[in-house]
């Protein structure tokens, strides 16, 4: 098969990981729930942090069903659930009401796509693991970019519960379209691949199984130095839009503020997406140890940044911050995607990975909540930075005992 048909796959892939990275700017629709319910930040929070937990268990779901069936399936299961739970969030009376909705069945429905789309568009590409996990991934973190104006557009003209019903007409078309298009590769093409990234020492030797995966230290050396960057990353990206009102108000109305936190909001998507294709480069250019300590030296600066940003109230030196978060936190998931095929193979890639991404039902435990609790108790984001700051110094150390299954010490 030519190169121009897998391209193909890899585009719609990457369109389709757009739309599903619209999960991450939950923070745009903060402050219209809080004004309708009177909900306290620290219950908006944690309905994000639910859809990150679901996240992950619509991962794992993925990794079981999409090898049992095919793709198209478990893309159709995603295409159902994020319409319901679209629809059924615009019909919000209570907390629990859109904990299950959008955090529950939303969270659900873009683990289960997610995943089926990346393991199912890197099958076209074994032989360029890093770059490709980092071009597909680059699509899921442009998302709240890409989609937050148009969002911010419908919440401002027809308001918040019309918006959610939009949006899960929209995301269950186009998935159903998705799951028409995409689909494995020939067994001779993947084969192909796969001999000629074993010989360039692009993935590993062997594959592992997920058993065998588990009980290795690398994986959990790996899961712990996850957990701690995105905890933090979560934490703001939740957050993000209050974040920057909190500074910009002082200077302006309240509905100019969230329209220009909004946009400084975009700043940590779009280079969230860029930092998942650079982390992708670099991780295949220069390798593993040098990508996780430039993301963990990145992660502590950009606190340190919001933290000096919120008590001088310079907006400017904030969008800095915003802009190294997002760096940082989309090359810790494009090295996430890597690590998997580099260290333990693409046979089992689905379910290792679905394995892999469950750090973030501990990163968004411990992220969103924290801050959330900390912004309600302080009345200001400032501690929750140098909190964070203190997580990216683990992160650091962590990376020095992190190394492949059989590498010398």
């Amino acid at each position: 098969m030519k190169n121009k048909f897998r391209l193909g796959y890899g585009i719609t892939g990457f369109i389709l990981l757009i739309f599903l990275g619209m999960i991450y700017a939950w923070s745009i629709f903060i402050r219209p729930l809080e004004a309708e319910f009177g909900w306290f930040r620290s219950q908006t929070s944690l309905i994000f942090t639910i859809s990150m937990i679901f996240f992950c268990v619509g991962n794992l779901a993925a990794g079981q069903i999409t090898p049992k069936t095919s793709p198209r399936v478990s893309i159709l299961i995603a295409a159902v659930v994020i319409g319901i739970g679209f629809i059924a969030s615009s019909f919000t009376s209570s907390l629990p009401w859109i904990y299950i909705s959008y955090g529950v069945a939303c969270g659900f429905a873009v683990g289960i796509g997610a995943n089926t789309i990346l393991s199912t568009t890197l099958k076209w590409f074994a032989d360029k693991q890093g770059i490709a996990s980092g071009a597909l991934l680059m699509g899921f973190g442009f998302g709240s970019m890409v989609l937050s104006p148009f969002v911010t557009m419908l919440l401002s003209s027809i308001g918040w519960r019309k918006t959610f019903f939009v949006l899960g007409i929209i995301f269950s078309v186009l998935l159903v379209v998705g799951a028409m298009i995409i689909k494995n590769p020939s067994k001779e093409f993947s084969e192909a691949l796969v001999e000629k990234a074993r010989k360039n020492n692009v993935i590993s030797s062997r594959d592992f199984e997920t058993k065998e995966m588990l009980r290795s230290p690398s994986f959990w050396l790996f899961f712990a130095w996850v957990i701690l960057i995105g905890a933090g990353s979560l934490a703001l990206i939740s957050n993000a839009v209050p974040a920057a009102s909190d500074i910009l108000v002082v200077s302006m109305s309240e509905e100019e503020a969230v329209m220009a936190a909004t946009a400084a909001m975009g700043m940590i998507s779009t280079f969230n997406g860029l930092g998942r294709l650079a982390f992708g480069v670099i991780w295949d250019k220069k390798g593993y140890r040098v990508s996780l300590l430039i993301i963990s030296a990145a992660y502590g600066i950009s606190m340190v940044a919001c933290a000096i940003a919120t008590m001088s109230l310079q907006i400017t030196l904030l969008v800095i911050g915003f802009i190294i978060l997002g760096m940082t936190y989309g090359g810790s998931m494009s090295a996430t995607s890597a690590m998997i095929g580099s260290f333990f193979g693409t046979k089992y890639y689905s379910i290792n990975y679905a394995c892999a991404t469950c750090n973030l039902i501990v990163a968004a435990s411990i992220g969103p909540t924290l801050i959330g609790w900390l912004r309600t108790s302080s009345g200001s984001y400032l501690s929750s930075f140098w909190v964070i700051f203190g997580l990216s110094i683990c992160a650091l150390v962590c990376c020095f005992f992190i190394r492949k299954p059989g590498e010398a010490k």
